[in-house]
């Protein structure tokens, strides 16, 4: 038994449709360089196309613009019992704001390390 051609036709054209959202949104994550706001975000020079961070950034976006209260349930389960759904979701809504990178990172990028000191270096050696 053969399925109505109507039915046939806007099952493939929403197939179709869906594979072009999902081919977008990997082109936005991978492909598309970042604006003004979102280097601004990741505390990266306005110049600089693909800043450290921006695609966990995006990513976060994309969760916790679509995902579910139930899609943080999981993500703890996978992380481990000292993860809440709670904790996952305000870390997910701190990664969209672009708080995503440790403070060493940020300083790698930034204009001076605390390390850079203008006296001497003491170096112990095991």
């Amino acid at each position: 038994m053969k399925m109505p051609f109507t039915l046939r036709l806007a099952y493939h054209s929403f197939r179709a449709a869906v594979r072009a959202g999902l081919l977008f949104l990997c082109a936005w994550l991978i492909l598309i360089p970042a604006s003004d706001n979102e280097a601004q975000a990741l505390g990266a020079s306005p110049g600089q196309q693909y800043p450290l961070g921006l695609r966990p950034m995006r990513t976060a976006q994309v969760i916790v613009a679509v995902a579910p209260d139930p899609a943080y349930g999981l993500i703890a389960l996978g992380l481990g019992p000292e993860f809440t759904p709670w904790m996952v979701k305000i870390m997910m809504q701190q990664m969209a704001l672009g708080r995503v990178l440790p403070e060493s990172a940020t300083v790698r990028q930034g204009t001076q390390s605390i390390r850079d000191i203008d006296g001497p270096r003491f170096i112990q050696v095991d």
